[in-house]
């Protein structure tokens, strides 16, 4: 059963919590740059404010491969670390900025070359279709950066080294602000940009970032060494896409998934904008606690990929569980304060009578799926530090795919049931995504999969060089 020693639970939290809190603080500082985004763009003009929001989206749909390696990189660093292996951290980090730097390069010719296309493909109206242009043209410039920015502050949470992640991101979300308003409006003699200040800001303030993570990652006992720089491994390269793909796959189809289910939300009859304009202002409260969730997930995948490369199978379960408690007694209270103040926290967001009755029925009734939401993403996280992200990938499919989509379909056209039934098969897939990770938790085999089943290490071995001497794998039994 999913249940912990009361008495050991203490050292797994405070040791998930170390991890969490800066990661909060992370998540926060990104959440307030898109806050001051929105704020100028929308002082800008309501087209201004469209154009960087359809060019947001396509943007982070570039950055899904950049997540995927990260999470690849966090399972293989923090195994590594969990080793004590000063070696391990540092090839496996030079091998992973090496795949980054590959990846985000070829991705960079193409979006410079293609941004028109691009704007054509997403489907945006003329009357943006330029501003658009604009944005994405220099967004595509710092491609690079912001790939080598993701991973290697996953390589700083994941050796032991979260504070400075934090601090670093601090400093790229107060350059960002800073330079939201010098370049948009301009200041002494620097002359006023406009809209394309909004995209240059976020341009210099990720060069900003990169150049302090790296700063980090190069220095200090677990530092990239050039011999690790000049020699890329192919077997190590090949076990990050091992392990990434799958999240790309995930994120994908997540992605995808979300937009057929606003589009489904389109085909209500008589309440569709009512219904769109409820769920699309619902997420955006939503999105406050998904903060700490998600930040408990990374904490997770940390602490689970530590306890794993120390060969300590319990103590890797054990953390994930006092993890996923953490993370759960954390969402309770904001989860049930947003379910009794559903109608004034709706109210400050429209004024229209029947969005906010409809955003209201929407908050509390994924509120009370929030529970369950905490401690799947948290689990998710130990999972992928593990290395099982093809089980987790297959999980949250199906959940999208298999249940949430048909679900939603059977009350749409066989019940015809109207928003509300729309936003209970929405919860209903969250409580069964929870129970189908919960059940992958308890199993053995997420343990093995950063296994190297033929030779007996783990996939993080394979990134040392041949001279290095490897160690068999010989796991702590459990208790």
């Amino acid at each position: 059963m999913l249940v912990l020693n009361l008495r050991g639970i203490q050292p797994y939290v405070r040791e998930s919590w170390a991890v969490a809190w800066p990661m909060i603080l992370v998540m926060f500082f990104q959440f307030s740059i898109g806050i001051a985004d929105v704020y100028v763009a929308g002082m800008l003009g309501s087209d201004i404010l469209a154009a960087m929001g359809y060019v947001g989206q396509l943007y982070w749909t570039l950055m899904i491969l950049a997540n995927a390696i990260s999470v690849g990189t966090v399972s293989m660093v923090a195994q590594a670390y969990g080793a004590n292996s000063r070696m391990g951290v540092g090839y496996v980090s030079a091998n992973s900025l090496t795949m980054g730097l590959l990846v985000s390069g070829v991705m960079t010719v193409l979006a410079t070359t293609y941004s028109s296309e691009l704007i054509s493909a997403a489907g945006m109206p003329n009357e943006i279709r330029s501003t658009a242009e604009s944005f994405i043209e220099i967004f595509s410039l710092v491609l690079i950066p912001t790939y080598i920015m993701i991973i290697s502050g996953g390589i700083l949470r994941a050796s032991g080294r979260v504070k400075i992640a934090m601090i670093n991101s601090c400093s790229a979300a107060i350059l960002n602000v800073i330079c939201l308003f010098v370049l948009v409006f301009g200041f002494g003699p620097l002359p006023s940009m406009g809209y394309e200040g909004i995209a240059w800001s976020t341009a210099l303030a990720t060069t900003v970032g990169m150049i302090l993570n790296l700063t980090s990652i190069l220095t200090g006992p677990f530092r990239i060494t050039r011999d690790s720089i000049r020699k890329p491994l192919g077997k190590c390269i090949k076990n990050l896409v091992r392990l990434g793909v799958p999240t790309a796959l995930q994120q994908t189809a997540w992605n995808a998934g979300t937009l057929v289910v606003y589009f489904l939300v389109t085909k209500l009859q008589g309440s569709q904008v009512t219904a769109l304009a409820a769920m699309a202002a619902g997420v955006r409260i939503e999105a406050i606690i998904f903060l700490p969730i998600f930040a408990l997930n990374m904490a997770a995948a940390v602490v689970t990929g530590n306890r794993l490369g120390g060969k300590n199978l319990q103590a890797a379960r054990d953390g994930a569980k006092a993890t996923a408690a953490l993370c759960l007694s954390i969402i309770l209270i904001p989860a049930a304060a947003i379910f009794i103040f559903a109608p004034e926290l709706s109210g400050l967001l429209t004024n229209d009578p029947e969005v906010l009755k409809e955003m209201t029925r929407y908050l509390r009734i994924n509120m009370l799926a929030e529970p369950f939401f905490a401690v799947g993403i948290s689990l998710s996280g130990a999972l992928q530090g593990a290395g099982d992200t093809f089980g987790t990938m297959r999980i949250i499919f199906t959940g999208m795919w298999l249940i949430r989509i048909p679900f939603i379909l059977f009350a749409i056209y066989v019940l015809e049931t109207g928003p509300t039934g729309v936003w209970i098969c929405m919860a209903l897939s969250v409580v069964i995504m929870c129970g189908l990770l919960i059940h992958r938790f308890m199993g053995n085999k997420w343990i093995y999969m950063s296994m190297d089943k033929t030779k007996k290490t783990m996939l993080w071995e394979t990134c040392l060089p041949m001279e290095a001497t490897i160690p068999s794998v010989t796991y702590k039994p459990e208790d």
